[in-house]
C-alpha cells in the first residue's frame, strides 16, 4: 500500500509507487465507479499534467497510458474508456531508478498541480 511522502503539496496526494506501472485494471474499475463526465475530466487533467512532465529537465521517466510512449499505450486504449485516469506515475531525475512517485490529480485541475510540482521540484 502506498504512504503519504510529501505534504508540502496540498490538496492531492503524492506518494511512493514501487516500479512497473499503472495497474490498468485498478484504473478500469475505478473508471467505472465514477460518473463519465467526471472520470474524463480527471483523465483530462492527469494527460496535461504527464505530457508537461514528460518534457521536465528535472523528470527523468513518466509512467500514464495516455501517453503514446508508455508501454501500456496499447492495451489501455482498448481497455479503457473516456480517458486514462487521474494517477501519473514520475520518476525525478536524481532519484533511484526504481523512487517513483505516483501524483492523483482526484483534486485540483491541471494548471494546479504544475504549480504544485513546480514548487516542489524547485525544493529539491
Amino acid at each position: 500500500m502506498a504512504t503519504p511522502i510529501d505534504q508540502s503539496v496540498p490538496e492531492g496526494p503524492l506518494v511512493a509507487v514501487a516500479a512497473g506501472g499503472l495497474p490498468l485494471d485498478r484504473l478500469a474499475q475505478l473508471a467505472e465507479s465514477m460518473q463519465t463526465g467526471e472520470w474524463r475530466a480527471r483523465s483530462d487533467a492527469a494527460q496535461a499534467l504527464a505530457c508537461y512532465l514528460a518534457c521536465h529537465p528535472r523528470v527523468a521517466e513518466v509512467r500514464y497510458p495516455g501517453l503514446t510512449s508508455d508501454a501500456a499505450y496499447q492495451e489501455a486504449s482498448s481497455t479503457l474508456r473516456c480517458g486514462f485516469g487521474p494517477w501519473v506515475d514520475v520518476r525525478l531525475v536524481d532519484a533511484e531508478k526504481d523512487a517513483w512517485l505516483r501524483v492523483d490529480v482526484t483534486n485540483g485541475d491541471a494548471p494546479a498541480w504544475v504549480m504544485r510540482l513546480e514548487s516542489l521540484l524547485a525544493e529539491r
